[in-house]
């Protein structure tokens, strides 16, 4: 095998670093060097393994069933390892995810190697077991990989601005203290971005010496912009959000990106969408994710840095993510704990939660401030009374119509893809018993979905006809979804009940029938201290979230749990200012232990 990289294309790779120069040199003799274009599959699932493979660069996605992405595999890495040594059949797909080039060590070699070689076979059985170990460790969601080369590709019909070229390469090299920005004005003269050998080489070469690139396309040279766009991890989208498109239609898709979007999977596509000034509304969003399966998108202005800053911390995997659960009036301690962490100046990226949870996401995602959060939850449950209204118990109990029309006043016609932060809402979809995760649609019916606790309200059916409920029945502290999204730092909002539920009522004191009727019908309370249906079925609803606080200890992520105030109850909303307060203290006192807002900014970087 040769490359014409450099002479010794096995030193750079961990499995092989601790070789000597001399067994590299043999080892790579007995290798075959192989291209893939992006698309291409190396294996198919059912295909006899053997072989093993070592990616020299770019990278793989690992495919389950065709379609369920399992693994992401990098450069210097093993593929097929496993498959290889039991002596079975290849138990997935893989596909180039980007123009890559891997080394291809046959079974006759390798037992050729080995018998010479005893150290290379400890090198991968160690790999093998390392993948192991971290197999059954437990299975949570793969986070999308971060990307090294990212392409910027114009969407709609307005150029990019050279101006956001510059801000986001600045942004991601203060994140990551590197950054090169490349276009077809920097290829060597005399490299044809058409010979694939030749030009994977020349990018393996500037991802080596730069670190992360930023890959410009759209400047008049098509080959480059096939060619680059190939070798990129992530396809970035950039699009000016107004545009002179009919408002009701999808935002058409300009030349290169209709071909783009086809060789990328939606969880390595991201839109961008800028705009000039800040008084320009961000609306019209779900025009330009109608055709284009972003996997995040972006709202920026030009010119504001914090905007940049955001996306880059997206790209790095260093954004801070915010889960809020469930709770019902005890979500008055989420907006405390805000009030406490945004006074010290921290800023979260992306948020997502269930039930009242959601509401406080949203409001997040909005940009509105912990005290305006507050003075909305009095105005909503107190003044407004929106659970306050009874109805015949049919379908719920409380009045619907009255809770819809709370929630239309609260969130009017904004919709969850324009708001500012990526926020998600998580519902439970009964009639495909999975957890449904929300992140488009108007803001009122997802907060409808995300907290329709059953039988207190009627649940929501969707245009599919499915029936949905309160999130919290199957997920009250959505973790796991943010760690789908995105890697990184998270910070988690608990919500504790408080002490163990224990009554003094006697399963034999329940009231007969006729007794319940006369006491629903004279307004009396009966046994006070029994469990009634609304207290029943929002306590049962927080089992889910012990779950979470044993995975969260697991994962890297930072819990914050304010203590619930004495006499507070998940229906007391009379409470909420006195429970905010508590989580507002609670959170300034964990922060100090954090190290104050550096502590926690060192946390995010992964420094501590």
């Amino acid at each position: 095998m040769h490359s014409d990289s450099h002479t010794d294309p096995l030193a750079s790779m961990p499995l092989f670093a601790d070789l000597p120069p001399s067994e590299r040199a043999l080892l790579l003799e007995k290798m075959q060097l192989l291209s893939l274009r992006k698309g291409e599959f190396l294996v198919r699932q059912g295909d006899e393994a053997d072989c093993l493979y070592y990616v020299l660069r770019g990278r793989l996605d690992v495919l389950r069933d065709g379609h369920l992405l399992v693994a992401e595999i990098g450069s210097g890495e093993p593929v097929g390892e496993i498959a290889f040594f039991a002596d079975t059949r290849r138990t997935a797909d893989v596909v180039a995810s980007r123009d890559s080039q891997l080394l291809r060590l046959g079974r006759e070699q390798f037992r050729q190697v080995s018998a010479l070689q005893p150290a290379l076979v400890e090198a991968i059985l160690r790999t093998f077991g390392r993948r192991l170990a971290n197999a059954t460790a437990g299975a949570p969601p793969l986070p999308p990989r971060v990307p090294n080369t990212i392409g910027l590709c114009q969407a709609g019909e307005v150029a990019i601005p050279e101006e956001l070229i510059q801000a986001l390469a600045q942004a991601l090299a203060q994140e990551d203290g590197a950054c090169r920005v490349i276009s077809g004005a920097d290829l060597p003269s005399g490299l044809d971005p058409a010979d694939t050998p030749v030009f994977s080489d020349w990018i393996a070469q500037q991802e080596r010496q730069s670190g992360r690139l930023l890959v410009i396309t759209g400047q008049g040279h098509l080959e480059w912009d096939h060619a680059a766009l190939r070798h990129c991890d992530q396809l970035l989208l950039c699009g000016r959000l107004q545009q002179a498109s009919e408002p009701a239609q999808p935002v058409p898709l300009a030349g290169l990106e209709a071909e783009m979007i086809g060789r990328f999977r939606p969880r390595h596509i991201g839109l961008l969408l800028w705009r000039e000034n800040e008084q320009q509304p961000v609306a019209g969003t779900a025009r330009w994710l109608a055709l284009r399966p972003a996997h995040l998108h972006h709202h920026v202005v030009l010119g504001n840095r914090k905007h940049f800053a955001r996306v880059a911390r997206l790209l790095s995997g260093r954004a801070l993510g915010a889960v809020f659960g469930g709770g019902g009036a005890l979500g008055a301690g989420h907006i405390g704990a805000l009030r406490a962490l945004f006074d010290a100046g921290l800023e979260l990226d992306i948020v997502g939660g269930t039930s009242i949870g959601s509401t406080v996401a949203m409001a997040c995602a909005a940009g509105e401030d912990p005290r305006a959060m507050m003075e909305a939850y009095n105005y909503f449950f107190l003044q407004r009374k929106a659970f306050g209204r009874y109805t015949p118990p049919v379908y719920g109990l409380v009045d619907h119509r009255h809770v819809d029309n709370s929630l239309r006043e609260r969130y009017g016609t904004l919709q969850l893809e324009d708001l500012s932060l990526n926020c998600y809402v998580v519902a439970a979809n009964l009639s495909t018993n999975q957890r449904e995760i929300l992140r488009q649609g108007p803001c009122w019916e997802a907060m409808r979905m995300s907290a329709s606790i059953p039988v207190a309200l009627p649940p929501w059916i969707n245009p599919r006809g499915e029936v949905l409920v309160d999130g919290g029945l199957i997920d009250n502290v959505p973790t796991s979804v943010m760690h789908g999204i995105k890697p990184g730092p998270n910070l988690v909002f608990m919500l504790s009940p408080g002490e163990r539920w224990e009554v003094k009522a006697a399963y034999a004191q329940l009231p007969s029938r006729l007794r319940q009727l006369w006491q629903l019908i004279t307004g009396g309370k009966g046994h006070a201290d029994f469990p009634r249906i609304g207290q029943t079925v929002a306590r049962s609803m927080q089992i889910s979230s012990n779950s979470t606080l044993v995975a969260s200890r697991h994962s890297g992520d930072l819990l914050i749990e304010p203590p619930t105030v004495p006499g507070m109850a998940l229906t007391a909303w009379k409470m909420g200012t006195a429970q905010e307060q508590a989580g507002y203290e609670y959170t300034c006192r964990w922060l100090e232990q954090q190290g104050g807002l550096d502590g926690l900014q060192a946390w995010r970087r992964g420094q501590r």
